[in-house]
C-alpha cells in the first residue's frame, strides 16, 4: 500500500517519471499535506480534535517564540503573509524523530523566489536549512530532526519582497530528535561511513523537467548527544552546499544540525541540466567535492 502510494505522490506532486528520488527517504507511514490528522498520547482524541489542535498551535498569534524568530530569521519590518498553496508534506504523527522526510512544494507563482528558510518553531535548533536560488525550483525536499511537537514552516521570499509562510503542526511520539545519536538510537554502536562522501543523482521529469537529489555522509552532531563517557559530543555539521551544472550555479545551501544525519536535499528544476556537481563546506571548515578537486567551481 505504501509502495503505491509513493508512486502516486510521485506523479501528482512533481510529475517524476522514474522511480527511485523517494529512496533515501525511509518514511514508517505515509506523507500527509493536511495540518495534522494524526494526535499522540498527549493530544485528544479523536482525530479531529487534532486537527482543531493544530489550527491554533499553527496561528502565530499563540505562538511565545514565532515574532521572535521572524526578526531574527527573517529580519524585521517585513511584510509577511500566512498562505495555504505552499505544501508541506511530511508525515503527521513522528515516530523516529531523528529521521524525518519532508517535502515542500511551491505554487507556481513562487517559482523563481529568492530565498527560502525553513523553520522548526520548538526545536532547539530552530532553522534547518536556507536556499537562496539561482534558477527556478518548484519544489524541495529534505530529513531532518524533530525535538517535539512543533510547527514547521516554509517561509519563501517572492520576487515582489514579500515572505509567504507555509506551515504544518507535526506530532513527536518520543521526543528527543535533536539529542539522541545520529545514527539509529536503537543500536549502540553506529557504524559510520566516510564523512564528506557525495552521492548526486539526477532523474527526468515531464515536459524536459529534472529532480536533483544529493546525499552527503556526514553525522551532523547537534551539540546536545553526549558519548558512552558522558561527554557532550560537540557540534559538527555541514553548513554550505554549493549546487552548479554546466550552465552555472543552481542554487547555494546553508544548512544546520536540525538537518538528519547523512542529510538528502531534493531540489526539482522545471528544466533539465547536465553534469550537476556539488561543494560542500562543513563546520570545521572541511571541504566536499562530488568531482575532482582541480577542476573549478
Amino acid at each position: 500500500m505504501i509502495k503505491y502510494f509513493f508512486i502516486l505522490l510521485i506523479f501528482i506532486y512533481t510529475g517524476v517519471s522514474v522511480a527511485g528520488p523517494f529512496s533515501d527517504f525511509k518514511a514508517g507511514a505515509e506523507l500527509s499535506e493536511e495540518l495534522s490528522s494524526s494526535p499522540t498520547g498527549k493530544r485528544n482524541t479523536p482525530n479531529s480534535d487534532s486537527i482543531v489542535q493544530s489550527i491554533d498551535a499553527l496561528n502565530p498569534k499563540n505562538s511565545e517564540i514565532w515574532y521572535d524568530l521572524q526578526n531574527n530569521l527573517l529580519g524585521k519590518d517585513i511584510n509577511i503573509v500566512f498562505v495555504d498553496d505552499i505544501k508541506l508534506i511530511m508525515q503527521d504523527y513522528i515516530e523516529e524523530a531523528h529521521k524525518v522526510p519532508l517535502i515542500v512544494t511551491l505554487p507556481k507563482r513562487l517559482h523563481n523566489f529568492k530565498n527560502f528558510v525553513l523553520i522548526i518553531e520548538n526545536n532547539p535548533i530552530q532553522q534547518a536549512m536556507a536556499i537562496k536560488p539561482y534558477r527556478p525550483i518548484e519544489a524541495l525536499g529534505m530529513n531532518i530532526r524533530l525535538e517535539d511537537d512543533s510547527p514547521v514552516r516554509a517561509a519563501v521570499l517572492g520576487d515582489n519582497g514579500v515572505w509567504y509562510i507555509g506551515s504544518k503542526m507535526v506530532f513527536v511520539a518520543s521526543a528527543g530528535g535533536c539529542s539522541t545519536p545520529a545514527c539509529d538510537p536503537s543500536v549502540e554502536i553506529c557504524e559510520t561511513g566516510t564523512i564528506g562522501k557525495i552521492a548526486v543523482k539526477q532523474y527526468e521529469r515531464e515536459a524536459g523537467a529534472e529532480r536533483i537529489k544529493l546525499k552527503i555522509t556526514h553525522p551532523m552532531e547537534t551539540g546536545f548527544v553526549t558519548d558512552v563517557q558522558g561527554e557532550i559530543i560537540p557540534e559538527y555539521f555541514v553548513k554550505n552546499i554549493h549546487v552548479d551544472d554546466n550552465q552555472g550555479p543552481i542554487a547555494d545551501i546553508t544548512t544546520f544540525a536540525a538537518l538528519s544525519s547523512d542529510p538528502v536535499i531534493l531540489l526539482d528544476l522545471p528544466k533539465k541540466g547536465q553534469s550537476v556537481r556539488i561543494h560542500a563546506k562543513d563546520s570545521l571548515g572541511l571541504e566536499f567535492f562530488s568531482f575532482k578537486k582541480n577542476n573549478t567551481m
